[in-house]
């Protein structure tokens, strides 16, 4: 860190929390790649992936894996050493534009391997291939067929779970009320790492408080990327906050980051889903922990 300040530049507190320099290069490298993403991608855009995987490289061999379909897409699946019969069925991030079973297959391994449970990642279709619902239609396809294959994926059918983070905790928090109601397919849990689970950004604080990676016109742009249509942005199939209903959810924990523009929103709906009676646990990682628990990951 000492020697990442001078590039990282300022670092504002703001709300009693400061990113580390690390941080703040990442963050701010981050937003300028955010910021200029084409609508579609271009070829080098979609190296993005590339990324994701040299992030987490420490991880790709943490569990073994191989490659299968789910709901008529790829999908991989993630087995620990000592498999218990438990199962994740993960939705990668990427503002609905980008990202990958590749990109986030060290992530998936490091899941299976601290869990103990297989992880089934799932690919869906992107904005820029089609738009809503077709990626929430892919997830949901998907995860019933995991329950509809839980025998010969060496799982029980009622401890199947749905994960996913940003973009993806977004998708897998509609998909998580959508199959709620149906009790063939109802995830034992649904956890969701700062998920997007409200079309209207300005109710929360934190949408104007902190501006990296994320910034309200970039989640703003991506949202209209993916849902063009304002009624379509009040679908709880894309808004899981805009259901009049939430008690057919099945018990969550939410994550947040505490520098995060999407913080208050993730934290309102874990309010929510209690006032509704659904088991709801929300934790908030604090900037200045983030960095120290990711030294100790490495």
């Amino acid at each position: 860190n000492a020697v990442l300040a001078p590039l990282a530049g300022p670092r504002p507190t703001i709300d009693g929390q400061r990113l580390t320099p690390r941080l703040q290069l990442l963050a701010n490298g981050g937003k300028r790649a955010l910021a200029g993403l084409s609508f579609p991608p271009t070829a080098l855009e979609r190296r993005f992936d590339a990324v994701g995987q040299w992030l987490t490289l420490a991880h790709g061999d943490d569990a073994s894996w191989r490659d299968l379909s789910a709901g008529g897409r790829r999908a991989r699946l993630f087995e620990p050493m000592e498999p218990t019969t438990g199962l994740v069925v993960f939705v990668h991030g990427g503002g609905w534009q980008f990202g990958s079973i590749d990109a986030s297959h060290g992530v998936c391994a490091f899941l299976s391997k601290t869990t103990g449970l297989k992880v089934l990642s799932l690919d869906y279709r992107l904005a820029w291939q089609a738009q809503f619902p077709a990626a929430f239609d892919d997830v949901v396809a998907g995860f019933r067929e995991a329950v509809d294959r839980a025998d010969e994926l060496g799982v029980a059918r009622d401890r199947i779970a749905i994960a996913g983070d940003s973009a993806g905790g977004n998708i897998a928090s509609a998909a998580a009320l959508a199959l709620g109601a149906d009790p063939t397919y109802r995830p034992k849990l649904a956890a969701l790492i700062y998920p997007v689970v409200d079309g209207d950004l300005d109710r929360y604080e934190s949408t104007h408080l902190f501006h990296a990676p994320l910034d309200r016109a970039i989640v703003h742009r991506d949202m209209r990327r993916y849902a063009p249509d304002h009624a379509d942005r009040l679908d709880p199939r894309f808004a899981v906050m805009a259901a009049s209903d939430l008690s057919a959810m099945p018990p969550a924990y939410i994550a947040t980051a505490g520098m995060d523009v999407l913080r208050d929103q993730g934290e309102a709906f874990g309010e929510r889903l209690r006032e509704s009676g659904v088991d709801a646990s929300v934790q908030r990682h604090q900037a200045d922990k983030q960095q120290s628990q990711y030294e100790q990951q490495q």
